[in-house]
């Protein structure tokens, strides 16, 4: 491997035997993205090569590889030269068998999908294959994909509409090489923006003509969720993104610009339940314990701390005594 560009390197099984090669090219998928596994299928014809260009903070590898299977087992980050959370996988020859997040589907010649590094998924291809990994930081990609784990596990067309200009530009990168991308009159940050600006349009991704109120009714409609459905004691913030059809982190990030988050919100609601069952007389027969999980809380003694934090008594002293509200 001869570095030219800090990250530019490439590879190639030519001139090694067999064996040797099997093992240092996994041993290099181990090491370049995260936790990867890499079996295959036929050793004794095996021949693959790759390169790698660093584009701005992306990273991009252009692979061609024999029939195998490729298995993420998810971790946090990489332990490779870069850390992007976010992977495009683009195949510019083969399909792939994917398995990510229980979905299933293939991806075709001419298509792409996005993957998260921290998470499970597995490819196999049973012919040999020619593709482009593009590697992306989760903050970097959010200025172009605000929501990106809403787009996960979804095949792209890369070979038409808004889709074939960024095929076209990542082939043109991956076949024209190092010195060809510093030939190019952009530098390697601005051509990752243009990547960026095309992703989003490939992606069908748009801002809605009011950002903060399409953004605002969602928040309302996740804290209505909450308030009428805090006795469930397996609300979570994840089946409820998926429901509602967005992810777990954008959630969030619509609950923290209302200047709350799931959990504190969840939590308040169910205290303030509480509060009114604990006084009202029509309950007087049921025991604290019962009112806590009435109110979705499992653990009557995490109840406890949390609603004596909350008003500054026990449950017990809250329903015993003339404790107004004020």
């Amino acid at each position: 491997m001869e570095p030219r560009h800090s990250d530019d390197m490439s590879w190639s099984s030519a001139g090694l035997a067999r064996p040797e090669a099997v093992r240092q090219w996994q041993d290099w998928a181990a090491r370049t993205i995260a936790p990867i596994d890499v079996c295959v299928f036929d050793t004794d014809s095996f021949a693959a090569r790759w390169l790698s260009h660093g584009v701005g903070q992306l990273r991009m590898l252009h692979l061609d590889a024999p029939a195998q299977r490729v298995t993420h087992v998810g971790g946090d980050g990489s332990s490779g030269r870069a850390a992007p959370s976010i992977q495009l996988v683009y195949n510019i020859r083969g399909a792939s068998r994917t398995r990510m997040a229980g979905q299933r589907f293939v991806l075709e010649a001419g298509q792409f999908v996005l993957l998260d590094n921290t998470r499970f998924y597995q490819m196999e291809m049973d012919a040999r294959h020619e593709v482009i990994d593009l590697m992306m930081p989760q903050g970097w990609l959010e200025k172009y994909l605000p929501d990106p784990g809403a787009l996960l596990g979804r095949p792209v067309d890369a070979r038409s509409g808004w889709g074939a200009p960024l095929g076209s530009l990542l082939e043109t990168l991956a076949r024209m090489g190092a010195g060809g991308i510093d030939a190019t009159p952009l530098p390697r940050p601005m051509i990752a923006e243009q990547v960026g600006t095309l992703l989003t349009l490939a992606t069908g991704f748009h801002e809605p003509r009011s950002t903060s109120r399409h953004r605002g009714q969602l928040a309302r409609q996740i804290l209505r969720r909450i308030e009428t459905d805090y006795a469930d004691p397996d609300l979570a913030p994840d089946a409820l993104a998926a429901e509602l059809g967005i992810s777990k982190r954008y959630l969030q990030q619509l609950l923290a610009g209302s200047g709350t988050s799931f959990v504190q919100e969840l939590t308040a609601t169910r205290l303030d339940r509480a509060s009114d069952l604990l006084t009202d007389p029509r309950a007087r027969g049921l025991t604290v314990g019962e009112i806590a999980f009435r109110c979705g809380f499992l653990d009557p003694g995490y109840f406890a701390r949390a609603f004596r934090k909350r008003f500054g008594r026990t449950p017990s002293e809250w329903r015993g005594g003339d404790l107004g509200r004020g």
